[in-house]
């Protein structure tokens, strides 16, 4: 009795569709996360453990808000009594120039977001590998680093919960590209 199998063409055709699948799978977890790590870093302050980055101190808090010691407050009006958020530098090279506005909140979590330049700075990108998240900007790249020590907190590593999105993303590419 003779056996004939296109096994050997079948799992040929799989592995050729699998190989040019490759980056597409790469790059839709890219993009797909992107939103949420930028999020939980930024805005929600959460390092990959789930834990809070940090705390920032009080005279940070009065550069981000704007409140200072020096700063006047209101004399009349609806805000009277209240600290005008506005100031001016006491001190250095800029004394008597008007302090920049951030237009931040009070909240003292970590953020890792005062200008907003790291955040608009994440953004998919080509690497060896395939696709990742990154800075191309290296200043923003080393701030990154810079907090990660500073807090001594994996923060922009993937949380358990994105690793498990990571998969979905990956197998609903994969299936949908094999089906096709």
């Amino acid at each position: 009795m003779n056996v004939s199998s296109n096994l050997s063409a079948v799992l040929g055709d799989i592995h050729a569709r699998v190989a040019n699948i490759q980056g597409t799978v790469l790059r839709e977890i890219a993009v797909s996360m992107l939103p949420v790590v930028r999020y939980r870093i930024h805005t929600a302050g959460t390092a990959a453990d789930g834990s809070q980055i940090g705390i920032y101190s009080k005279g940070y808090m009065s550069v981000r808000t704007g409140v200072y010691a020096s700063n006047e407050s209101f004399k009349k009006g609806k805000n009277k009594g209240e600290t005008n958020p506005e100031g001016v530098f006491t001190k250095g090279k800029h004394k008597g120039e008007p302090r920049p506005k951030y237009n931040r909140t009070g909240e003292t979590k970590v953020m890792l977001s005062l200008t907003g330049e790291m955040e608009k700075g994440l953004e998919v990108m080509a690497t060896e590998k395939g696709f990742g998240l990154g800075y191309p900007f290296e200043g923003n790249l080393q701030k990154a680093k810079w907090n990660e020590l500073t807090y001594n907190k994996k923060i922009f590593a993937l949380t358990d919960e994105e690793k498990g999105n990571v998969l979905q993303i990956a197998q609903g590419v994969v299936t949908k590209n094999l089906n096709e």
